[in-house]
């Protein structure tokens, strides 16, 4: 995404923001999708391949573990299992 359509998106999403949680709301949520998806790039990147996709390694997704991460907006689990 580049900078223009990046700032699109967050005047658009700061519509909705009428109070000091709604803007606490959307920045856990926020860090929580670039949070799996850096971590969906991350294993793609180690194993070689993309999730679904055929592969002849050894090295596999091998299941879905339960994570909690901890930032200044609270704690969360990270859905590992998304595409």
């Amino acid at each position: 995404m580049n900078k223009k359509d990046l700032a699109a998106f967050a005047r658009e999403a700061a519509k909705g923001i009428k109070t000091e949680k709604d803007l606490t709301d959307m920045r856990a949520m926020l860090t929580k999708i670039m949070v799996e998806a850096a971590l969906s790039v991350e294993l793609d990147e180690h194993l070689g391949y993309r999730k679904h996709e055929q592969s002849s390694s050894d090295n596999s997704r091998n299941g879905v573990t339960r994570k909690t991460v901890r930032t200044e907006d609270g704690q969360f689990e990270l859905d590992t299992s998304r595409d």
